[in-house]
């Protein structure tokens, strides 16, 4: 934790994903190292976008910052249905995993949450509400200076082969509340990367203290027939890194809708 200033701004780096920013107009995005992975161009594939066999493929990456209205498929469109149990963390500290240490008041890094109200786990953090409805549940994590899943599926999801979904979580820096720096040390932003069967599909990276930064990829399922999801701790500074995580999603209709 730190009183310090942190710079605004937000920044994506996806791995050989092409990618839209929109609504926050401070973000901006870099091609991450040339590999073949998850469509990343190179030679070995001729300057095709690979493929992860089993464990499909990353599509587009899209960022949103927009406010917690952003929600249902727009009229016309099926309706979203989740297939990530408990992706709004309405049902409390159940059906997901995590390699943080469950707490209901933050005495260290590596502990979490799930709560409304960040600053009833730790005092320095603010009150912001979730994602979801602004008085809800939300996953709210310390983060520390390992790369450990704050969190993850516990059991395969079901997907039809050769299918595309939607992967989205919304994420938002915690740290800290006004009067006690009024900011965060831009050493140690919250950034978190989302990987789907061992995969990395993007990773995003909050500088803007309060406000819920959103992250949208298409992920074709190949031959898979089921898929493992998690939310690492990409930030290695235990500084500044808290966070809060809500509306993770996995389905065949996006829930973040584009700029009108």
């Amino acid at each position: 934790m730190t009183s310090s200033a942190r710079t605004a701004g937000a920044s994506v780096l996806a791995l050989g994903l092409s990618w839209l920013a929109w609504s926050c107009g401070a973000d901006d995005g870099t091609a991450g190292p040339t590999g073949n992975v998850l469509g990343n161009p190179d030679a070995s594939t001729g300057g095709k976008p690979g493929t992860g066999g089993a464990g499909g493929t990353g599509g587009s990456l899209i960022v949103d910052s927009g406010p917690p209205s952003d929600g249902p498929a727009p009229d016309g469109k099926p309706v979203a249905v989740n297939l990530i149990p408990n992706g709004d963390f309405s049902q409390g500290n159940t059906l997901f995993g995590s390699d943080y240490a469950y707490a209901t008041n933050n005495t260290g890094e590596g502990q979490y949450t799930v709560g409304t109200n960040a600053q009833a786990f730790n005092g320095l953090l603010i009150t912001n509400g979730d994602h979801t409805a602004g008085n809800g549940l939300m996953f709210i994590g310390n983060g520390k200076s390992t790369p450990d899943r704050v969190w993850f599926t516990t059991a395969p999801i079901p997907v039809q082969p050769n299918t595309n979904y939607y992967f989205e979580a919304f994420v938002m820096n915690l740290c800290c509340a006004s009067g006690l720096g009024n900011g965060i040390d831009p050493v140690g932003p919250s950034e978190l990367s989302f990987y789907a069967n061992k995969q990395l599909l993007g990773t995003r990276t909050s500088s803007k203290l309060g406000v819920w930064e959103g992250l949208s990829t298409t992920w074709s399922s190949g031959s898979a027939t089921s898929v493992s999801l998690e939310l690492v701790n990409a930030n290695t500074v235990a500084a500044g890194n808290d966070f809060a995580a809500d509306d993770i999603y996995l389905g065949i209709v996006s829930t973040v809708q584009p700029p009108k």
